[in-house]
């Protein structure tokens, strides 16, 4: 897999990348930094895909990831939701599974779907990554190069 970090500046770039499409918003030199991920998740219930999610920062020392969840037309924020415009209304951990883009399976202690349906966002988070691991998954991203002094 593959991560870029990119800072949002005019024209400079962190580790000799380009700064992308960010380096033209309104807010360019605010220092805002911008996680571009390129790896891909697939969310089960049972054996239904519902959505797919982009994970896009890292929590190391937790072993969380969170990643942007675009849901399918099988989703439902009132079967798969644990958080709804903010208001919790259970684990759902126990019906969802997750697969790798390859089709390996990402073990975790808890999925955790957040959905705010009048902001039209939704955001999954991936608690205690257990396989493949936390190191194997993430070593080459920019988060997790920075927790541990590699950046």
């Amino acid at each position: 897999m593959r991560w870029s970090l990119h800072k949002r500046t005019g024209s400079s770039a962190l580790f000799g990348l380009k700064t992308g499409p960010a380096a033209n918003d309104a807010i360019a030199d605010t220092g805002e930094f911008v996680h571009i991920a390129t790896m891909k998740v697939t969310i089960y219930d049972a054996t239904s895909p519902i959505g797919e999610a982009d994970i896009f920062a890292l929590d190391p020392p937790m072993g969380v990831a969170m990643a942007k969840f675009i849901p399918f037309p099988t989703y439902s924020p009132n079967l798969h939701a644990n958080v709804v415009d903010g208001d919790y209304i259970e684990d759902r951990s126990e019906n969802l599974r997750m697969e790798l883009a390859d089709g390996v399976a990402l073990i975790s202690q808890a999925i955790s779907i957040q959905d705010w349906p009048g902001l039209d966002e939704r955001e999954v988070h991936i608690l205690g990554i257990q396989e493949p691991s936390f190191e194997e998954l993430f070593r080459d991203h920019p988060d997790f190069k920075s927790y541990w002094g590699e950046a």
